[in-house]
Formats: structure tokens, C-alpha cells, sequence
């Protein structure tokens, strides 16, 4: 088994819990021959992007954003996805542009609201700011998808007026921020703006046709904190802006890697489903030279991604699945917890390995940032 040399294919989408950091642990512990490869819970998809001598990949999650996303990638004729995503990017970069040429006068604002703090006056200078520049707001989004200026220019509003109450609230606390902070974070906030715009959309999608909430759904899995994807109670996507660090980049190299042949090659050679991990192998006559990899949502609080819940049933109903009914070689990597090792500890042919890992997040202090996981398979590594 050996990573690409040549043509190095790679996630095009960061993931929670994602395996890249692993695949030095995973991958030289595969099978060397490789019929057909199946990953149930697909995600970033760090192990099926870095092997290349399977001869049919089959792959699948139950999130259907993600999966319409690597759809709209597969098509041969994506145009319509590909020119939604650079528009998006584009409108991302184009509102630095309205901030330059309107930074004088948005500062003013907060400088006055330093002097005179009333946070009615304050909500009225911003409003009134963004009504006289409502045009060129406007003429900032792509126009496929300029479904509701109403809420971007409230986005403007709101994200502005919460940016200076804030810096303000920080200056009592540490001192006067400079000019150069002051720009800085009122950027941000245009930037959180139009990030909270496309949010919205992406939470109003029964609007949007497939290949536009794909587009959208990959630009705001780019710009949301931390990388994190977390629902509401009502189904809705509410993580913020990632912040200042995140206002520089640009989409433009990704994209083109999107549209590139090598990974649209081994989308195509790719089989790829929208289902539960149960449903997802009825159909499938697994024989001795196939493998499996499963990197299934953790045992933890914290197991919900992209609005699917994953729970202690849906682990039992894994640990029988693997144990019991699949005839060829599996993998499976997971955090170490008392009920996980439980459900595969004593098993005949099965085998539980142990290894480390360090989160790159710790969201919420939901995970220890040092922790030991399991490498569980039918074969001895």
C-alpha cells in the first residue's frame, strides 16, 4: 500500500475528526491488493483519497449535503457548480473593494461612537451607512443566487453594530485598539457579513437548486469557526465567521483542484450513495479481496455532524455488522472509550490496536486534546 506520488489527490473539504493526520498509522496497515474499497462514513474522505490500487471504490454518508456536494464534483458537465463557487469567492473578495473605499468613513462612525457611546446612534449611523451603499452591496453577490438582499444588507448592519459595541467593550479593558486593529476588525465584520448571508441560505435551501447550496455549502465548510459544522434544534447550520485570520483567503486553488481531471477520474470510478451505513451494504456481495474502512462518528456527547445524530444503538448496530455479516477485510478507526472497546474486546478474529492522536480543535472542550484511539480489524497488522 502506498500513498500518490505522482498526483497527489487529498480531501478537498476539511472535516471534524478527519484522518489526514492518521494516514501515517492507517495506511501501512492496509491490505497491499484491493478489489473493491467501501468507506460507509465517507467525510473529508482522507484514507480513500490517499490509495490508489483499489480497482472500484464504493463510498457513502448519510449527509446529504455532502454527498450532492461530491456529486456536483463528479458530473462531467459542472459548469453550472463550478461558476457558482467562483462567483461566491469572488463577491468574498470583491467586498473588500466596498470596504476600502468606505474605510474612512466607517471608522469615523466607530470613532464617534467612542466619544458619545449610545448604542441608538450607533445602530442609526450603521443602518444609515449601509442604506447609502445598499447598491453596491447588492451588486456585490452573484446574481444566480441574489436571493434576498434584504438580509444581507440587515447582515451588514447587525454584524457591523455588533463589531463596535464589542470594540469598544475591549478597548475599557485593554486600551485604545490602533487604527490598523480598527480596520482590521471592521473588515471582519463585512467579511462575517456575507459569510452570514450565504449561511442563511444554506438554511433556507428548499430555494436553492442542488448545484447552488453545493456551492454555497462548501464556501461557508471553508469560512465557519474552527471548521465546525453544528445545528440548532431546528435543523439550522449556526456556527459564526472563523474570524480575522480567515478574511485573506481565497478559494481559487481549491476550486481549480476541484475541477481538475485526476480528482473528478476517481470520482468517476467511484460509486457514490446517500444512506444509512446498514442500508449501504445490503446490496453489496463483499468477497476476501475487499476492504473496508470505517471511521464512524465518536462515542462521545459530541456525535452529531451535518444534522445526522450517531448514537450508542448505531454503534452496536456497527460492531454486529462488522463482526458478524461482512466477509472481507475491515478497518476501523475510533476513540478509545470504555463502551467502544466493550462492544469489540474478546471477539474471535478481531483485533484491537492502540494509537494516539492530538485534535487540532478542541471545540467546546468536548475532546481532550491528547487521547488514545483504537484500530480495531478482522487481520492481524
Amino acid at each position: 500500500m502506498t500513498l500518490l506520488k505522482n498526483i497527489q489527490l487529498k480531501p478537498f473539504l476539511k472535516w471534524p475528526g478527519g484522518k489526514t493526520r492518521e494516514l501515517k498509522h492507517i495506511v501501512p496497515n492496509l491490505p497491499n491488493y484491493i478489489n473493491n474499497y467501501y468507506e460507509p462514513f465517507i467525510g473529508g474522505g482522507a484514507v480513500y483519497f490517499s490509495i490508489d490500487n483499489a480497482n472500484k471504490f464504493y463510498i457513502n454518508d448519510k449527509s446529504k449535503d455532502l454527498i450532492e456536494l461530491y456529486n456536483n464534483i463528479k458530473e462531467d458537465k459542472n459548469d453550472l457548480f463550478i461558476n457558482c463557487l467562483v462567483e461566491i469567492d469572488k463577491s468574498w473578495y470583491e467586498i473588500e473593494n466596498i470596504f476600502n473605499k468606505n474605510k474612512e468613513d466607517l471608522v469615523n462612525i466607530f470613532s464617534e461612537y467612542r466619544e458619545n457611546v449610545c448604542k441608538k446612534t450607533l445602530k442609526n449611523k450603521v443602518t444609515s451607512w449601509a442604506n447609502t451603499q445598499e447598491k453596491k452591496l447588492n451588486d456585490n453577490l452573484p446574481k444566480p443566487i441574489n436571493y434576498n438582499s434584504v438580509v444581507y444588507k440587515n447582515e451588514v448592519v447587525i454584524n457591523l453594530y455588533r463589531k463596535m459595541t464589542r470594540m469598544y467593550s475591549i478597548e475599557q479593558k485593554k486600551g485604545e485598539l490602533s487604527e490598523v486593529d480598527v480596520k482590521l476588525n471592521i473588515l471582519t465584520a463585512l467579511k462575517s457579513a456575507i459569510y452570514m448571508y450565504y449561511r442563511y441560505l444554506h438554511n433556507s435551501q428548499e430555494e436553492l437548486s442542488d448545484f447552488v447550496n453545493s456551492a454555497i455549502y462548501y464556501f461557508i465548510r471553508n469560512y465557519t469557526y474552527s471548521s465546525m459544522f453544528r445545528y440548532n434544534s431546528k435543523g439550522e447550520f449556526n456556527v459564526p465567521y472563523g474570524g480575522m485570520g480567515y478574511n485573506k483567503n481565497r478559494l481559487e486553488t481549491k476550486i481549480s483542484y476541484l475541477n481538475s481531471s485526476y480528482l473528478k477520474d476517481r470520482l468517476r470510478n467511484t460509486v457514490i450513495e446517500n444512506t444509512d451505513f446498514f442500508d449501504f451494504f445490503k446490496n453489496k456481495e463483499t468477497n476476501e479481496n475487499d476492504f473496508v474502512f470505517l471511521d464512524p462518528p465518536y462515542d462521545t456527547e459530541f456525535s452529531t455532524y451535518d444534522k445526522n445524530n450517531f448514537d450508542f444503538n448505531d454503534q452496536k448496530r456497527l460492531s454486529e455488522l462488522l463482526i458478524n455479516k461482512l466477509n472481507c477485510n475491515w478497518m476501523l478507526v475510533i476513540k478509545n472509550t470504555e463502551f467502544i472497546h466493550g462492544l469489540y474486546d474478546n471477539k474471535e478474529n478481531i483485533f484491537i490496536n492502540y494509537f494516539d492522536k492530538k485534535y487540532a480543535v478542541s471545540f467546546m472542550n468536548r475532546n481532550d486534546r491528547e487521547t488514545e484511539h483504537l484500530m480495531i480489524t478482522n487481520y492481524e497488522i
